[in-house]
C-alpha cells in the first residue's frame, strides 16, 4: 500500500505564498511596456487605497491619457512654430533671419550712408539703406517695427512690390554672401526711391 500522501493544505499554503509564485515572471514577460504600467499602478491604487481596480480600466485611461499628451504637444508646436506645419519656398527660408543686432533708433542714416559710399563699404551701405527704409515705414505707420521680426515678415505687411524686391536684395546681400557692389547698392535706391513716393509707386 502507497504511504504517500498529499497534504492538500501546505499546498494551498504555497499557491497564497507569492514567493512561489514562479509563474508570473513567464507571465509578465509577454506583458508590454503599458500593460506592466497598468499592472504596477492597479497593485498601488489596491494596496494604498484597499480598492480593487481593473488592470483593463488602467491600461485604456492611459492610452487615453498618452493622445491627448500628444495632441497637446502637437498644439503647443504650431502655436509656437506654426511654420513647421506648413511648407516653404526657399526665398522664405533664406529670409527667416533675427536683426537682433540692428536698430532704426539713434541712426544719422544719411551720414552713415555717405560714409560707407566714401569707403566703398557697400555691404554696410545696403544694411543702412534698408533699416533706412524700415525706420520710414514705422514713421508712416505702415509696419510695427520689432528687433526680433525678420525681413519677410515686414514684406507680407507691407504688401508692395518695390519693397519686395529690395527685402530681397537685402536678404541675399546680408545673409545669402552675396557681393554687394555699387550697382547693387544703386539698384536698391531706385527701390527705395519708389517706397518711399520719389518713385511712381509710392504707397
Amino acid at each position: 500500500m502507497d504511504s504517500l500522501q498529499i497534504d492538500s493544505t501546505q499546498i494551498a499554503a504555497w499557491q497564497q505564498d507569492s514567493r512561489f509564485d514562479y509563474d508570473r515572471e513567464i507571465v509578465g514577460g509577454s506583458q508590454n511596456l503599458l500593460e506592466w504600467i497598468a499592472s504596477v499602478i492597479s497593485d498601488w491604487v489596491n494596496d494604498t487605497f484597499n480598492t480593487v481596480l481593473d488592470n483593463d480600466v488602467v491600461y485604456y485611461t492611459l492610452i487615453v491619457l498618452g493622445a491627448l499628451l500628444v495632441l497637446f504637444l502637437l498644439w503647443f508646436l504650431w502655436r509656437k512654430r506654426s511654420q513647421l506645419f506648413y511648407g516653404k519656398d526657399r526665398s522664405e527660408e533664406e529670409m527667416d533671419y533675427e536683426v537682433l543686432e540692428d536698430t532704426i533708433y539713434g541712426v544719422d542714416f544719411d551720414a552713415e550712408i555717405s560714409e560707407a559710399l566714401r569707403t566703398e563699404d557697400y555691404r554696410q551701405a545696403v544694411r543702412l539703406l534698408y533699416l533706412q527704409t524700415l525706420s520710414y515705414l514705422q514713421e508712416k505707420g505702415k509696419i510695427d517695427w520689432q528687433p526680433s521680426k525678420t525681413p519677410s515678415q515686414y514684406m507680407r505687411q507691407v504688401g508692395q512690390p518695390a519693397f519686395s524686391q529690395l527685402t530681397r536684395q537685402f536678404v541675399l546681400v546680408r545673409y545669402g554672401n552675396f557681393l554687394a557692389t555699387e550697382a547693387v547698392f544703386r539698384q536698391m535706391k531706385a527701390q527705395q526711391d519708389v517706397v518711399m513716393g520719389k518713385g511712381g509707386d509710392s504707397l
